[in-house]
């Protein structure tokens, strides 16, 4: 992932992503001596990115002819951590075993006395109902593993208006998306102005027998690698036309609703392209080792529609969207029998550009 920046990022230091530096050239010796090169360790991403930005900078600089300082850093937000973490559970998991064991002892009681007095009908009620509370159990935790209980609430909150929501207030702004001081490119595609990048690897960690998986289909992946980065950038108010900076980056705990695209998929004896043979290289990833893998990707780019919901700031009277302070929820679904899911950061989700209805 590479950073186009008028700005220097903040050194931050990465956890799941390294680079190695690109090779110098050898060290010339003296006459009859072979040159030598010296190994140089993989050094952290983030240099990487603030080496790219001072000299995206410098070189605009000398365009316009000016000898100005890098302006204040607009830093980069790292994410990786997001990737691997999933979304908290709806209920505690203390709450879920007490209400399997409540469901066992029904489920004995009603056993004995089906075998003392011959009634299947305390049995039959015990069962109905430890069914019904294992599948609602089941379905709120599915729920809010893949985001689909935040998806809704995201997609059911009206739309707010810069021109009329109250400072501190929280609000959904949707309209498109323009890039702030930094502008990213996605790691494997390379799509450039971005404002969010996500590339995820996983490898098969389990296969399936020959006689329930006979396409030898990989049965369970697990995550290898991922990078996933936001910067600060502005969205323009659909209702009130207004531009609202949105603090994604400097540490602002974000909550990403943005679905990878599959890329890349490789089964048994397939041959690596030469393109992520290279992307493997670049991160130190064997890929011997990656031979059963499959590649995933998403970003939103300058120019797509999105929805953010944060808190809005309107001190000194710029519209800024902010993390809220506390993890919000999004209230009990009865219609859907979805409990209360939480989020803490501002969320990012597309929106569908609206249709013009011009045929």
């Amino acid at each position: 992932m590479i950073c186009r920046a008028v700005s220097r990022c903040a050194l931050v230091p990465l956890n799941c992503t390294l680079i190695p530096n690109p090779p110098r050239r050898p060290h010339r010796g003296q006459k009859g001596q072979k040159a030598t090169r010296r190994p140089h360790p993989p050094q952290p991403l983030y240099r990487g990115i603030a080496q790219a930005g001072a000299l995206c900078f410098r070189g605009a600089a000398a365009r316009n002819g000016s000898d100005a300082a890098p302006p204040p850093a607009a830093s980069l937000n790292d994410l990786c951590a997001t990737a691997a973490a999933g979304a908290p559970a709806p209920f505690p998991t203390a709450a879920a075993w007490a209400v399997a064991a409540l469901l066992a002892v029904g489920l004995g009681v009603g056993a004995l006395v089906l075998a003392v007095v011959r009634s299947p009908a305390l049995l039959v009620v015990a069962v109905l109902l430890a069914a019904s509370v294992a599948a609602f159990l089941l379905w709120n935790a599915a729920a809010a593993a893949s985001g689909h209980a935040l998806r809704r609430f995201v997609d059911g909150l009206q739309a707010s208006s810069l021109r009329v929501a109250a400072d501190g207030q929280l609000v959904k702004i949707t309209g498109f998306v323009s890039c702030g001081d930094i502008s990213l490119i996605s790691s494997y595609e390379k799509v450039e102005n971005c404002v969010y990048t996500s590339t995820i690897l996983r490898k098969c960690a389990r296969w399936g027998s020959m006689t329930l998986n006979p396409w030898n289909r990989c049965s369970k992946w697990k995550l290898a690698h991922a990078e996933r980065f936001a910067a600060d950038f502005y969205v323009a108010d659909a209702k009130s036309g207004r531009r609202a900076l949105v603090k994604a980056g400097h540490h602002s705990k974000v909550v990403p609703l943005i679905d990878e695209n599959l890329l890349v998929t490789t089964s048994r004896g397939t041959e690596l392209s030469s393109t992520l043979e290279h992307w493997l290289e670049e991160r130190n990833l064997s890929s011997e080792e990656a031979q059963i893998i499959r590649l995933e990707e998403g970003y939103i780019r300058e120019g797509m529609r999105l929805s953010v919901v944060g808190v809005l700031s309107k001190k000194n009277g710029d519209a800024v969207i902010l993390p809220p302070l506390e993890p919000q929820s999004t209230g009990f679904v009865l219609l859907s029998c979805l409990l209360p899911s939480y989020f803490d950061g501002i969320v990012l989700r597309l929106a569908a550009v609206p249709n013009s209805g011009v045929s």
